[in-house]
């Protein structure tokens, strides 16, 4: 979840963040993530540090703008293979800013940087769309504001979702009285909060007086257009280098400049830069850049040659080279490619030593790589392992351990006639609630030295299969176990009635058989309920039926599609409903769902976001070699009841 500035934190809202905590977050995940964004901007070179630290993602990166991606929040945008925008959402670009101090010749360089940074940014979002970079250079130079159609329709969305926003306000946080053509409501969302104005943009003393930065494109002949697009990569390469070494604008140009263009030159300069403010002094060469690169390319191959072991597979690519390498010797190598000279050939003392490099908390620590690959190949047993009933759920991030309040409006009253004269009335709306709260499930285990001395995992990945499938158990049973309660009733809710009750409707008066005609009673009962004021027909309609084992081949006769020769023999439920068989809930009881976008029944909730088991790890003290902890945090509860339908079956 990206909220807030791009680049830093804001100090009152918390929000925020910067390419190196986006950078670090990455190196924690493997395959496909969604990226959740909500950003008025920001410093331009985060953003494209982000976007580059995005696009070098090892799978799948899915986009999904929560309300607002303007500025340097859409460049992180275009780092999506899917970018989706829910209706009510915007997107903006528009030509980075800058502000100088100092003499002409300064703000001559800072237009050069701005030009540089225009055409770079230009080259991405034409790469995304198949617009001209003339046509990009003048979308920005228009500072262009886009609802989701437009943004589809200009190939800066590939869809267009009807769902509300996840987050239904804009990132609060942000001054949008900085931009020109910032739609009225945010600049009075801006101005309610008294919003400072963010580096990326040039803060106007007042609305309407902002100057538009005029950005002219360099003057080169045809010949030399393959040279200014690769100064421009450089270029773009470096700022990001300097982003990283959280240099300012000013230091970044004195390195661009002087490097003319020369990538190995500054990162010297960089480095050098760093040495300089180091207590200790000492200034150092390309080299141990170098070996600091390689030092992270041989980490990253081993973890990748270790998930392929542990899971069974083949190695690919540059970890093939790993493949039949003890553990021994991959552990040696690791601390040769960080500079640590091998202490002995001994196998136990190298062990040893092996196990307790990782005391430095180095991402080229044995354990730390040895711990990246086990939880890669945790998260797929779990995965493998997960409940079909998550997908009744509506997701939900915890901020705390504290109970989380689950707040419901009835629908809004009906529109009345109003009469010549006469003043429009007030509505008014009921409010309902239940509350939950997540909590932490964990277990340790351990990989010995004796383990790595013998080469073996095995021991060690059945261990992880085992937790992987433990985590993804652990929230079957708490999901399972709220539908199960007071014998299948469901939980008390908060007006002192169960989950499903004949007095709401939602129950079959006389238990049946999974027919199709005791299926069409379950669907006739989601329509015909009504909304928290009991006037409202909400017309729900089922998406989901839910059976235990023992029904499984009934519903899959259910929804099975086929081709009738009568009309009393069509199927009225072909297609139109999805069979989920959960083990744990009763043979013969039976349960229609609609949709938790329609109607949300159940919500699941994790701490902070992470949607998953994530494994920690420490050098062992209670044994000798490396301990790890499987944690999951987690929570479940009942939102409401109009969505579910329950007949107890025979």
């Amino acid at each position: 979840m990206l909220y807030g500035p791009v680049g830093f934190t804001d100090f009152w809202d918390e929000s925020g963040f910067t390419s190196s905590q986006v950078i670090e977050a990455l190196a924690d995940l493997s395959g496909d993530i969604v990226v959740r964004l909500n950003s008025g901007g920001g410093i331009a070179m985060e953003g494209s540090a982000i976007y580059n630290a995005l696009k070098r993602h090892d799978g799948r990166v899915i986009v999904k703008i929560d309300a607002i991606a303007a500025s340097a929040a859409s460049l992180i945008a275009m780092a999506g293979e899917e970018i989706e925008m829910p209706l009510g959402t915007l997107l903006m670009i528009h030509e980075p800013s800058g502000m100088t101090l100092g003499p002409a010749d300064d703000h001559r360089r800072t237009a050069g940087v701005l030009d540089t940074m225009t055409g770079v940014f230009a080259q991405v979002y034409a790469k995304r769309t198949g617009h001209s970079e003339k046509e990009i250079r003048q979308m920005m130079k228009d500072e262009t504001w886009m609802a989701p159609q437009e943004a589809l329709a200009n190939g800066f969305a590939t869809s267009v979702s009807e769902h509300a926003p996840t987050a239904s306000t804009a990132d609060i946080t942000f001054d949008y009285r900085s931009y020109a053509k910032a739609p009225d409501r945010l600049k009075r969302l801006a101005t309610e909060r008294k919003a400072m104005g963010l580096p990326m943009v040039a803060v106007a003393s007042a609305p309407h007086e902002r100057k538009e930065v005029a950005m002219t494109e360099p003057n080169v002949a045809p010949g030399d257009d393959q040279a200014t697009t690769n100064l421009q990569d450089v270029n773009s390469r470096i700022y990001q280098l300097c982003t990283t070494a959280k240099m300012t604008l000013a230091e970044a140009n004195k390195i661009v400049i002087e490097a003319k263009g020369d990538f190995a030159r500054a990162q010297t300069m960089v480095i050098n830069h760093l040495a300089d403010q180091d207590p200790m002094g000492g200034r150092v060469s390309p080299t141990h850049f170098a070996d600091s690169n390689c030092s992270v390319m041989v980490a990253r191959d081993i973890e990748d040659a270790l998930y392929a072991r542990i899971a069974g597979k083949p190695a690919q690519g540059r970890a093939s080279e790993w493949q039949g390498r003890s553990l021994l010797d991959m552990g040696a190598a690791l601390l040769e490619a960080r500079g640590e000279r091998v202490i002995s050939r001994n196998r136990d003392r190298l062990a040893t030593q092996i196990m307790s490099s990782g005391t430095t908390h180095s991402t080229s620590d044995f354990p730390f790589v040895t711990g990246n690959a086990a939880n890669r190949f945790l998260l797929d047993a779990y995965r493998a392992a997960e409940t079909p009933l998550k997908q009744l759920a509506r997701l939900r991030n915890a901020a705390n351990f504290k109970a989380m309040t689950i707040g419901r409006m009835s629908e809004m009253p009906r529109l009345e006639e109003v009469l010549e004269g006469a003043e429009i009335t007030y509505g008014s709306r009921s409010e309902a609630k239940e509350t939950y709260r997540v909590k932490t499930y964990a277990k340790m285990f351990g990989i010995s030295r004796e383990a790595l001395i013998n080469d073996d995992l095995d021991a060690f990945s059945d261990t992880l299969r085992a937790f992987g499938q433990a985590a993804a158990q652990t929230e079957a049973d708490l999901i399972a176990d709220l539908l199960l309660d007071n014998d299948g009733l469901g939980p008390v809710l908060d007006d002192g009635v169960t989950l499903f009750a004949n007095a709401r409707g939602n129950k079959s008066v006389t238990p049946s058989a999974l027919t199709i005609s005791s299926v069409s009673e379950g669907r006739k009962a989601l329509r015909d309920q009504k909304g928290l004021d009991n006037q409202t027909p909400l017309s729900l309609k089922p998406q989901f039926l839910i059976v235990g084992s023992g029904n499984e081949t009934t519903g899959e006769q259910i929804i099975a599609a086929i081709t009738p020769s009568a009309t009393e023999e069509v199927n009225p439920f072909s297609g139109k409903l999805s069979l989920l068989v959960e083990p744990r809930l009763e043979n013969d009881a039976w349960r229609l769902f609609a949709s938790p976008d329609q109607a949300p029944i159940l919500e699941i909730a994790y701490l902070n976001g992470v949607q998953q088991p994530k494994l920690e790890t420490r050098e062992g003290w209670n044994t000798f070699g490396t301990e790890f902890r499987a944690i999951l945090d987690f929570g479940c509860g009942i939102t409401g009841w109009r969505g579910a339908y329950l007949n107890e079956g025979l």
